[in-house]
Protein backbone atom coordinates (compact mmCIF):
# COMPACT_ATOMS: atom_id res chain seq x y z
CA UNK A 1 0.00 0.00 0.00
CA UNK A 2 2.55 2.41 -1.22
CA UNK A 3 0.36 5.24 -1.38
CA UNK A 4 -0.51 5.22 2.33
CA UNK A 5 1.25 8.61 3.47
CA UNK A 6 0.49 11.59 6.35
CA UNK A 7 1.57 15.14 5.96
CA UNK A 8 5.02 14.92 6.79
CA UNK A 9 6.29 11.53 5.79
CA UNK A 10 4.69 7.99 5.58
CA UNK A 11 2.09 6.96 8.08
CA UNK A 12 3.86 5.07 11.43
CA UNK A 13 1.64 1.70 10.61
CA UNK A 14 2.03 1.78 6.74
CA UNK A 15 3.45 -1.39 6.56
CA UNK A 16 1.08 -3.56 9.15
CA UNK A 17 -1.70 -1.88 7.31
CA UNK A 18 -0.78 -3.60 3.95
CA UNK A 19 0.28 -7.32 5.80
CA UNK A 20 -3.54 -6.96 7.31
CA UNK A 21 -4.84 -6.40 4.13
CA UNK A 22 -2.57 -8.84 1.83
CA UNK A 23 -3.38 -11.69 5.03
CA UNK A 24 -6.97 -10.96 4.49
CA UNK A 25 -7.36 -11.40 0.85
CA UNK A 26 -5.33 -14.95 0.86
CA UNK A 27 -7.65 -16.50 3.77
CA UNK A 28 -10.93 -15.30 1.59
CA UNK A 29 -9.79 -17.45 -1.11
CA UNK A 30 -10.34 -20.63 1.84
CA UNK A 31 -14.06 -18.76 1.70
CA UNK A 32 -14.56 -18.21 -1.70
CA UNK A 33 -13.59 -21.55 -2.53
CA UNK A 34 -15.79 -23.84 -0.09
CA UNK A 35 -18.36 -21.36 -1.30
CA UNK A 36 -18.01 -22.20 -4.60
CA UNK A 37 -17.53 -26.27 -4.37
CA UNK A 38 -20.71 -26.12 -1.73
CA UNK A 39 -23.21 -24.24 -3.57
CA UNK A 40 -22.34 -25.96 -7.22
CA UNK A 41 -22.93 -29.83 -4.91
CA UNK A 42 -19.55 -30.44 -6.42
CA UNK A 43 -18.21 -31.23 -3.16
CA UNK A 44 -20.91 -31.85 0.32
CA UNK A 45 -18.66 -30.77 3.09
CA UNK A 46 -19.58 -31.58 6.86
CA UNK A 47 -20.91 -28.67 9.45
CA UNK A 48 -17.20 -27.94 10.51
CA UNK A 49 -16.00 -27.28 6.95
CA UNK A 50 -18.90 -24.89 6.41
CA UNK A 51 -17.72 -23.65 10.01
CA UNK A 52 -14.38 -22.42 9.08
CA UNK A 53 -15.77 -21.26 5.43
CA UNK A 54 -17.74 -18.91 8.03
CA UNK A 55 -15.37 -17.70 10.47
CA UNK A 56 -12.22 -17.87 7.47
CA UNK A 57 -14.77 -14.87 6.14
CA UNK A 58 -15.83 -13.14 9.49
CA UNK A 59 -12.44 -13.16 11.19
CA UNK A 60 -9.38 -13.59 8.05
CA UNK A 61 -11.38 -11.32 5.55
CA UNK A 62 -13.34 -9.26 7.54
CA UNK A 63 -11.76 -8.83 11.11
CA UNK A 64 -8.34 -8.11 9.75
CA UNK A 65 -9.56 -5.52 6.93
CA UNK A 66 -11.23 -3.96 9.61
CA UNK A 67 -7.82 -4.09 11.87
CA UNK A 68 -6.08 -2.89 8.60
CA UNK A 69 -8.47 0.17 8.89
CA UNK A 70 -8.05 0.87 12.46
CA UNK A 71 -4.49 0.95 12.47
CA UNK A 72 -5.01 3.40 9.13
CA UNK A 73 -7.66 5.74 10.71
CA UNK A 74 -6.42 5.80 14.49
CA UNK A 75 -2.66 5.48 13.76
CA UNK A 76 -2.18 8.58 12.31
CA UNK A 77 0.44 10.41 14.37
CA UNK A 78 0.81 8.17 16.90
CA UNK A 79 4.17 7.96 19.22
CA UNK A 80 6.93 5.73 18.85
CA UNK A 81 5.31 3.89 21.93
CA UNK A 82 1.86 3.28 20.36
CA UNK A 83 3.14 2.83 16.63
CA UNK A 84 5.14 -0.74 18.73
CA UNK A 85 1.85 -1.58 20.16
CA UNK A 86 -0.31 -1.38 17.26
CA UNK A 87 2.81 -3.71 15.14
CA UNK A 88 2.64 -5.85 17.78
CA UNK A 89 -0.80 -6.74 17.68
CA UNK A 90 -1.23 -6.19 14.00
CA UNK A 91 1.24 -9.26 13.73
CA UNK A 92 -0.39 -11.33 16.46
CA UNK A 93 -3.73 -11.08 14.36
CA UNK A 94 -2.20 -11.95 11.57
CA UNK A 95 -1.33 -15.25 12.65
CA UNK A 96 -3.39 -16.02 15.30
CA UNK A 97 -6.96 -15.24 13.21
CA UNK A 98 -6.38 -17.44 10.08
CA UNK A 99 -5.16 -20.12 12.44
CA UNK A 100 -8.18 -19.70 14.60
CA UNK A 101 -10.15 -19.77 11.36
CA UNK A 102 -8.90 -22.74 10.03
CA UNK A 103 -9.18 -24.85 13.25
CA UNK A 104 -12.53 -25.15 12.82
CA UNK A 105 -12.67 -27.12 9.48
CA UNK A 106 -10.62 -29.75 11.70
CA UNK A 107 -12.04 -30.11 15.54
CA UNK A 108 -14.92 -29.00 17.73
CA UNK A 109 -12.19 -30.14 21.03
CA UNK A 110 -10.22 -28.20 23.12
CA UNK A 111 -8.13 -26.60 20.11
CA UNK A 112 -11.15 -24.52 19.04
CA UNK A 113 -11.46 -23.28 22.72
CA UNK A 114 -7.74 -22.62 23.46
CA UNK A 115 -7.14 -20.69 20.15
CA UNK A 116 -10.40 -19.10 20.47
CA UNK A 117 -8.94 -17.84 23.62
CA UNK A 118 -5.66 -16.53 21.57
CA UNK A 119 -7.64 -15.17 19.00
CA UNK A 120 -10.05 -13.22 21.61
CA UNK A 121 -7.05 -11.97 23.52
CA UNK A 122 -5.78 -10.28 20.10
CA UNK A 123 -9.10 -8.66 19.64
CA UNK A 124 -9.07 -7.25 23.07
CA UNK A 125 -5.91 -5.96 22.75
CA UNK A 126 -6.53 -4.33 19.43
CA UNK A 127 -9.45 -2.55 20.85
CA UNK A 128 -7.51 -1.37 23.78
CA UNK A 129 -4.63 0.21 21.39
CA UNK A 130 -7.86 1.66 19.41
CA UNK A 131 -9.64 2.96 22.68
CA UNK A 132 -6.03 4.45 24.03
CA UNK A 133 -5.54 6.28 20.18
CA UNK A 134 -9.47 7.78 20.21
CA UNK A 135 -8.76 9.81 23.57
CA UNK A 136 -6.01 11.56 21.03
CA UNK A 137 -7.20 12.39 18.04
CA UNK A 138 -10.52 14.65 16.70
CA UNK A 139 -13.32 11.57 16.01
CA UNK A 140 -15.41 11.74 12.67
CA UNK A 141 -18.32 8.79 12.40
CA UNK A 142 -15.94 6.38 10.74
CA UNK A 143 -13.67 6.32 14.08
CA UNK A 144 -16.93 6.06 16.41
CA UNK A 145 -18.59 3.37 13.99
CA UNK A 146 -15.04 1.38 13.75
CA UNK A 147 -14.87 2.05 17.75
CA UNK A 148 -17.92 0.51 18.45
CA UNK A 149 -17.68 -1.98 16.25
CA UNK A 150 -14.31 -3.52 17.58
CA UNK A 151 -15.83 -3.02 21.23
CA UNK A 152 -18.82 -5.11 20.05
CA UNK A 153 -16.62 -8.19 18.32
CA UNK A 154 -14.72 -8.08 21.86
CA UNK A 155 -18.22 -9.08 23.31
CA UNK A 156 -18.80 -11.42 20.50
CA UNK A 157 -15.54 -12.95 20.73
CA UNK A 158 -16.62 -13.53 24.30
CA UNK A 159 -19.84 -15.14 23.58
CA UNK A 160 -17.84 -17.73 20.78
CA UNK A 161 -14.98 -18.46 23.61
CA UNK A 162 -17.96 -19.51 26.04
CA UNK A 163 -19.37 -21.69 23.09
CA UNK A 164 -16.24 -23.15 22.20
CA UNK A 165 -15.38 -23.88 25.64
CA UNK A 166 -19.37 -25.89 26.72
CA UNK A 167 -19.14 -27.73 23.42
CA UNK A 168 -15.54 -28.54 23.88
CA UNK A 169 -16.13 -29.66 27.73
CA UNK A 170 -19.87 -30.06 27.90
CA UNK A 171 -20.31 -27.99 30.69
CA UNK A 172 -23.42 -25.28 30.14
CA UNK A 173 -21.39 -22.21 30.58
CA UNK A 174 -24.18 -20.37 28.68
CA UNK A 175 -27.97 -20.16 28.27
CA UNK A 176 -29.75 -22.27 25.55
CA UNK A 177 -29.84 -19.11 23.19
CA UNK A 178 -26.17 -18.42 23.54
CA UNK A 179 -25.63 -20.14 20.20
CA UNK A 180 -27.74 -18.05 18.29
CA UNK A 181 -26.59 -14.89 20.58
CA UNK A 182 -22.73 -15.21 19.18
CA UNK A 183 -23.41 -14.96 15.45
CA UNK A 184 -26.67 -12.12 16.02
CA UNK A 185 -24.22 -10.37 17.79
CA UNK A 186 -21.43 -10.15 15.45
CA UNK A 187 -23.61 -9.41 12.72
CA UNK A 188 -25.68 -7.04 13.64
CA UNK A 189 -23.50 -5.26 15.95
CA UNK A 190 -20.21 -5.60 14.51
CA UNK A 191 -20.95 -6.07 10.96
CA UNK A 192 -23.82 -3.05 10.04
CA UNK A 193 -21.52 0.24 11.79
CA UNK A 194 -18.30 -1.62 10.07
CA UNK A 195 -20.36 -1.55 6.89
CA UNK A 196 -21.32 2.00 7.18
CA UNK A 197 -18.15 2.95 8.49
CA UNK A 198 -15.88 1.66 5.38
CA UNK A 199 -19.08 3.09 3.00
CA UNK A 200 -18.95 6.57 4.21
CA UNK A 201 -14.82 6.42 4.46
CA UNK A 202 -14.97 5.50 0.99
CA UNK A 203 -17.47 8.04 -0.35
CA UNK A 204 -16.31 11.09 0.81
CA UNK A 205 -14.58 13.28 -2.02
CA UNK A 206 -10.55 12.75 -1.33
CA UNK A 207 -11.24 10.58 1.56
CA UNK A 208 -12.42 13.93 3.84
CA UNK A 209 -14.24 12.76 6.47
CA UNK A 210 -16.32 14.72 8.94
CA UNK A 211 -16.51 15.40 12.96
CA UNK A 212 -18.85 13.10 14.57
CA UNK A 213 -21.85 15.45 14.98
CA UNK A 214 -25.23 14.42 16.69
CA UNK A 215 -26.87 12.77 13.35
CA UNK A 216 -23.48 10.79 12.95
CA UNK A 217 -23.22 9.84 17.12
CA UNK A 218 -26.34 8.53 16.84
CA UNK A 219 -25.69 6.69 13.52
CA UNK A 220 -23.46 5.05 15.31
CA UNK A 221 -24.80 4.38 18.84
CA UNK A 222 -28.10 3.04 17.50
CA UNK A 223 -26.79 -0.23 15.98
CA UNK A 224 -24.65 -0.47 18.98
CA UNK A 225 -27.32 -0.73 21.26
CA UNK A 226 -29.42 -2.75 19.18
CA UNK A 227 -26.84 -5.20 19.15
CA UNK A 228 -26.40 -5.37 22.72
CA UNK A 229 -30.02 -5.79 23.06
CA UNK A 230 -29.99 -8.24 20.85
CA UNK A 231 -27.59 -10.65 22.19
CA UNK A 232 -29.17 -10.45 26.11
CA UNK A 233 -32.95 -10.78 24.39
CA UNK A 234 -31.61 -13.89 23.30
CA UNK A 235 -29.81 -15.01 25.72
CA UNK A 236 -32.01 -14.41 28.25
CA UNK A 237 -35.03 -15.43 26.11
CA UNK A 238 -36.91 -12.00 26.18
CA UNK A 239 -39.15 -12.13 23.12
CA UNK A 240 -39.48 -8.59 23.60
CA UNK A 241 -35.71 -7.24 22.91
CA UNK A 242 -35.51 -8.58 19.35
CA UNK A 243 -37.82 -6.80 17.58
CA UNK A 244 -37.23 -3.51 19.44
CA UNK A 245 -33.48 -4.58 18.67
CA UNK A 246 -33.96 -4.68 15.15
CA UNK A 247 -36.10 -1.54 15.23
CA UNK A 248 -33.39 0.62 16.51
CA UNK A 249 -30.73 -0.90 13.89
CA UNK A 250 -33.28 0.13 11.25
CA UNK A 251 -33.38 3.93 12.99
CA UNK A 252 -29.55 3.90 12.81
CA UNK A 253 -29.28 2.70 9.14
CA UNK A 254 -32.05 5.72 7.70
CA UNK A 255 -29.65 7.69 9.65
CA UNK A 256 -26.64 6.39 7.68
CA UNK A 257 -28.93 6.87 4.80
CA UNK A 258 -29.91 10.24 5.41
CA UNK A 259 -26.20 11.61 5.93
CA UNK A 260 -24.76 10.25 2.60
CA UNK A 261 -27.41 9.95 0.27
CA UNK A 262 -26.04 12.95 -1.63
CA UNK A 263 -22.90 11.10 -2.32
CA UNK A 264 -24.16 7.91 -3.41
CA UNK A 265 -26.57 9.70 -5.34
CA UNK A 266 -23.91 11.53 -7.14
CA UNK A 267 -21.68 7.96 -7.76
CA UNK A 268 -20.35 7.23 -11.40
CA UNK A 269 -20.91 4.20 -11.30
CA UNK A 270 -19.46 3.98 -14.70
CA UNK A 271 -15.84 4.99 -12.85
CA UNK A 272 -13.05 3.01 -11.80
CA UNK A 273 -13.45 4.01 -8.07
CA UNK A 274 -13.91 2.92 -4.76
CA UNK A 275 -17.23 5.20 -4.68
CA UNK A 276 -19.46 2.51 -6.89
CA UNK A 277 -18.21 -0.25 -4.40
CA UNK A 278 -18.93 1.72 -1.23
CA UNK A 279 -22.39 3.17 -2.63
CA UNK A 280 -23.59 -0.77 -3.66
CA UNK A 281 -22.53 -1.32 0.54
CA UNK A 282 -24.62 1.55 1.80
CA UNK A 283 -28.10 -0.07 -0.60
CA UNK A 284 -26.78 -3.38 0.44
CA UNK A 285 -27.28 -2.06 4.19
CA UNK A 286 -30.63 -0.68 3.22
CA UNK A 287 -32.02 -3.93 2.39
CA UNK A 288 -30.61 -6.24 4.54
CA UNK A 289 -31.88 -4.46 7.71
CA UNK A 290 -35.79 -3.81 5.98
CA UNK A 291 -35.31 -7.25 4.97
CA UNK A 292 -34.12 -8.29 8.84
CA UNK A 293 -36.66 -6.09 10.18
CA UNK A 294 -39.74 -7.69 7.72
CA UNK A 295 -38.05 -11.60 8.78
CA UNK A 296 -38.48 -10.42 12.56
CA UNK A 297 -42.01 -9.16 12.23
CA UNK A 298 -43.16 -12.30 9.78
CA UNK A 299 -42.37 -14.84 12.75
CA UNK A 300 -43.79 -12.74 15.55
CA UNK A 301 -40.43 -11.32 16.95
CA UNK A 302 -38.93 -15.15 17.20
CA UNK A 303 -35.47 -15.06 15.44
CA UNK A 304 -35.86 -18.84 16.22
CA UNK A 305 -38.62 -19.02 13.74
CA UNK A 306 -36.66 -17.88 10.70
CA UNK A 307 -36.30 -20.53 7.90
CA UNK A 308 -32.73 -21.50 7.64
CA UNK A 309 -33.10 -20.50 3.58
CA UNK A 310 -33.90 -16.86 4.75
CA UNK A 311 -31.22 -16.63 7.23
CA UNK A 312 -28.74 -17.71 4.72
CA UNK A 313 -29.92 -15.06 2.21
CA UNK A 314 -29.73 -12.70 4.94
CA UNK A 315 -26.21 -13.57 5.93
CA UNK A 316 -24.76 -13.24 2.44
CA UNK A 317 -26.27 -10.21 1.99
CA UNK A 318 -24.34 -8.97 4.54
CA UNK A 319 -21.48 -10.25 3.91
CA UNK A 320 -21.09 -10.25 0.31
CA UNK A 321 -23.61 -6.98 -0.53
CA UNK A 322 -22.22 -5.11 2.48
CA UNK A 323 -19.08 -5.75 3.93
CA UNK A 324 -17.16 -7.74 0.51
CA UNK A 325 -18.17 -4.15 -1.17
CA UNK A 326 -16.72 -2.45 1.91
CA UNK A 327 -13.53 -4.39 2.01
CA UNK A 328 -13.51 -3.93 -2.20
CA UNK A 329 -13.80 -0.33 -1.75
CA UNK A 330 -10.85 -0.13 1.21
CA UNK A 331 -8.56 -1.68 -0.79
CA UNK A 332 -9.13 0.47 -4.20
CA UNK A 333 -8.62 3.41 -1.56
CA UNK A 334 -5.47 1.43 -0.62
CA UNK A 335 -4.01 0.35 -3.39
CA UNK A 336 -4.88 3.00 -6.17
CA UNK A 337 -6.22 2.34 -9.61
CA UNK A 338 -6.76 -1.32 -11.11
CA UNK A 339 -3.76 -2.59 -13.50
CA UNK A 340 -6.62 -4.82 -15.67
CA UNK A 341 -9.53 -1.87 -15.76
CA UNK A 342 -11.89 -4.30 -17.86
CA UNK A 343 -11.42 -6.83 -14.59
CA UNK A 344 -12.74 -4.40 -12.52
CA UNK A 345 -15.70 -3.89 -14.27
CA UNK A 346 -16.46 -7.25 -14.88
CA UNK A 347 -16.05 -7.88 -10.99
CA UNK A 348 -18.08 -5.33 -9.92
CA UNK A 349 -20.86 -5.92 -12.57
CA UNK A 350 -20.63 -9.75 -11.82
CA UNK A 351 -20.12 -10.03 -8.24
CA UNK A 352 -23.54 -7.95 -7.68
CA UNK A 353 -25.41 -9.20 -10.18
CA UNK A 354 -24.60 -13.13 -9.19
CA UNK A 355 -25.09 -12.00 -6.00
CA UNK A 356 -28.29 -10.91 -6.69
CA UNK A 357 -28.94 -14.27 -8.56
CA UNK A 358 -27.55 -16.32 -5.23
CA UNK A 359 -29.92 -14.38 -2.89
CA UNK A 360 -33.19 -15.06 -4.89
CA UNK A 361 -31.86 -18.76 -5.48
CA UNK A 362 -32.03 -19.13 -1.65
CA UNK A 363 -35.39 -17.59 -0.93
CA UNK A 364 -37.26 -19.69 -3.98
CA UNK A 365 -35.08 -22.92 -3.04
CA UNK A 366 -34.15 -22.67 -6.80
CA UNK A 367 -31.40 -25.28 -6.62
CA UNK A 368 -31.07 -24.46 -10.40
CA UNK A 369 -30.01 -20.83 -9.72
CA UNK A 370 -27.65 -21.79 -7.40
CA UNK A 371 -25.65 -23.32 -9.42
CA UNK A 372 -25.13 -20.97 -11.87
CA UNK A 373 -25.10 -17.89 -9.71
CA UNK A 374 -22.59 -19.69 -7.30
CA UNK A 375 -19.60 -20.08 -9.65
CA UNK A 376 -20.10 -16.36 -10.64
CA UNK A 377 -20.02 -14.91 -7.68
CA UNK A 378 -16.92 -16.91 -6.38
CA UNK A 379 -14.89 -16.13 -9.36
CA UNK A 380 -16.26 -12.69 -9.45
CA UNK A 381 -14.29 -12.26 -6.19
CA UNK A 382 -11.46 -14.42 -6.87
CA UNK A 383 -10.72 -11.94 -9.84
CA UNK A 384 -11.08 -9.13 -7.87
CA UNK A 385 -8.67 -9.98 -5.39
CA UNK A 386 -5.88 -11.12 -7.64
CA UNK A 387 -7.01 -7.48 -9.15
CA UNK A 388 -6.30 -5.75 -5.95
CA UNK A 389 -3.08 -7.90 -5.32
CA UNK A 390 -1.84 -6.53 -8.54
CA UNK A 391 -2.66 -3.01 -8.12
CA UNK A 392 -1.18 -3.24 -4.52
CA UNK A 393 2.17 -4.41 -5.61
CA UNK A 394 2.63 -2.05 -8.35
CA UNK A 395 5.08 0.73 -7.97
CA UNK A 396 3.57 3.88 -6.01
CA UNK A 397 1.50 6.24 -7.34
CA UNK A 398 0.38 8.08 -4.45
CA UNK A 399 -3.19 9.15 -5.55
CA UNK A 400 -4.84 11.82 -3.86
CA UNK A 401 -7.66 9.46 -2.70
CA UNK A 402 -5.46 6.90 -0.92
CA UNK A 403 -3.71 9.60 1.45
CA UNK A 404 -4.29 9.69 4.81
CA UNK A 405 -7.90 10.58 6.07
CA UNK A 406 -8.46 14.39 6.94
CA UNK A 407 -11.14 15.62 8.93
CA UNK A 408 -13.02 18.08 6.63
Amino acid sequence: MDAVIVEGGEHPLRGEVRLLLQAAMVVFVWTVGIGILNGTDVVDFDRKVLLSHVHAGTLGWITMSVFAASLWLFGSGASETESKAGRFFARVSLIVLPVFALTFAFTYEEPRAILGTVALAAIVGMFAWVAVRSRRIELTTVHLAILAAVATSVVGGVLGVLLATEIATGRNVLTDGGSDAHPATMVVGFLIPIGMALAEWSLRPSGRLEPAGRLGTAQVALPFMGGLLLMVGLLLDIDALPPLATVIELAGVAIFFRRLWRPIRDVAWGDRAPGRYAAMSALAIVVNIIFLNYLVAANGGDIDLVANHQLLALDHTMFVGVLTNAIFALLVVASGPTRWPRVDDAVFAGMNVALFGFVVSLLAESTWLMRISTPILGLCILAGLLDRTGAMRAPSTTSDRASDPAVA
